[in-house]
């Protein structure tokens, strides 16, 4: 058990990078899901309003995600014992993963 300890504090420095890394990922993923929701929306708009609302999507929306949710992954993982740690982090990554392939092979 102690190797998982060691392990788990030596990750855990970075945590606020990977909870970055997981919510940005995860945003790239699903973002053309959120982009074709969107674009439904305002699809008999004006030019000038699909790319203001697509600019605002963009620079807003996936920045106030990002700023909001990284903080309370962060919280979350910095809560759990050092095997919980490792395993929401090793087994968070192999789902983002997955979730990314399987993304990439339905375009």
């Amino acid at each position: 058990m102690s190797l998982l300890v060691s392990l788990a504090n030596l990750i855990r420095p970075h945590t606020a990078d990977i909870a970055l890394a997981m919510v940005a990922t995860l945003l790239v993923i699903f973002g053309d899901h959120i982009n074709d929701a969107v674009r439904r929306l305002v699809k008999g708009q004006p030019i000038w309003a699909r790319v203001g609302v697509f600019i605002a999507l963009c620079t807003f929306g996936y920045g106030a995600l990002s700023v909001w949710l990284t903080p309370i992954l962060k919280s979350y993982l910095q809560t759990l014992s050092a095997g919980e740690y490792l395993a929401i982090v090793v087994g968070g990554f192999l789902l983002v993963g997955i979730l990314a392939e399987r993304h990439q092979k339905g375009r």
